[in-house]
């Protein structure tokens, strides 16, 4: 009987723990040498724990046995779809709760999963790295910026490195709370009149659940960016309605009737003040970043492995 030489695709996944959301990626990889991998679902749950920490800096134990509830469902998601490896990531809000230690440690003790904190600037290198993004032009530089719940990530690159990059406690949970602060828009302003304005970045590249909604509601196709006046038009739509009209009229969930308008407004504040008309959106997240991760790991374990056994034959022959 011929043997088969169909690859064996390698299944991975990535949890991320976000202010607003909490996202499982699955996604299966035939070739560790060229990087790609396919999405095979991805998972959103609204647990919302920015909520609670912007507002009492704890996560409440009510809170916690409905982050758990969303972890162990996302662990028997990676049983049914035979995951070789997953990786957990929290970002703002997560990392600034004051009891963020107990909480972690209650995840690992009640489900066997790890969770780890990432910093800001982290997640914006993990998001860039995913590279997919074959419409740029590599002749120009672009202003990445990633809008979530409790933080926005803004990073300057170009097709060979990111030049600079900042997190700051600008997010859409954050400001539907009221819990943005003046000094925290200001630094970002001033961020960017330092290392934007002088670069004059051809777009941004847009990142998150909310711009990914605006893109689908302007239908477009990948590459085609999202100009400011499409941005305002939208902004104008959902601004002067009420939470409840939005998910009624606009056909939005409430979790995202609630952080829409937010995100927006801090896309918009910041093309004003770079002047940088359009948007693209690739459509990558964190989670994707995860996965290029773990193959990159993969990859260079092979590597050494490989490595390993050619220095034990030489030294055997």
């Amino acid at each position: 009987m011929k043997e088969s030489t169909e690859k064996k695709a390698t299944r991975l996944a990535a949890i991320d723990i976000g202010s607003n959301a909490v996202r499982l990626l699955l996604a299966e990889s035939y070739d560790l040498e060229t990087m790609s991998y396919k999405k095979l679902k991805l998972y959103r749950v609204p647990v919302r724990l920015g909520a609670e920490v912007f507002s009492t800096r704890k996560i409440s134990p009510p809170l916690y046995v409905k982050l758990k509830k969303a972890l162990k469902a996302f662990r028997l998601l990676m049983d049914v779809y035979e995951i070789e490896e997953h990786k957990i990531y929290a970002t703002s809000a997560l990392r600034e709760a004051k009891n963020q230690v107990s909480i972690i440690t209650n995840v690992w003790e009640d489900t066997g999963l790890q969770i780890e904190l990432i910093t800001g600037q982290t997640e914006a290198k993990l998001i860039l790295s995913s590279n997919d993004f074959p419409y740029l032009d590599k002749r120009f530089s672009y202003l990445y910026v990633d809008v979530g719940g409790g933080s926005t990530e803004l990073s300057l690159f170009n097709h060979k490195k990111v030049a600079e990059s900042e997190s700051f406690k600008v997010g859409t949970v954050r400001i539907f709370l009221g819990k943005d602060k003046v000094t925290e828009w200001k630094r970002m302003e001033k961020w960017l009149r330092k290392n934007i304005l002088q670069e004059n970045p051809l777009a941004i590249l847009g990142s998150g659940g909310n711009i990914n909604r605006i893109f689908k509601r302007a239908r477009k196709i990948p590459g085609q960016p999202l100009f400011y006046r499409e941005l305002k038009k939208e902004y104008d739509t959902f601004a002067p309605l009420s939470i409840h009209e939005r998910v009624l009229q606009q056909d939005v969930t409430r979790d995202r009737a609630e952080v829409i308008v937010p995100a927006m407004d801090i896309f918009l504040k910041i093309m004003d003040v770079t002047g940088i008309q359009q948007v693209i959106v690739p459509k990558v997240g964190l989670a994707d970043g995860m996965i290029r991760l773990m193959i990159s790991e993969r990859q260079k374990h092979l590597k050494l492995k490989t490595k390993a056994n050619k220095s034990k034959i030489k030294s055997q022959s």
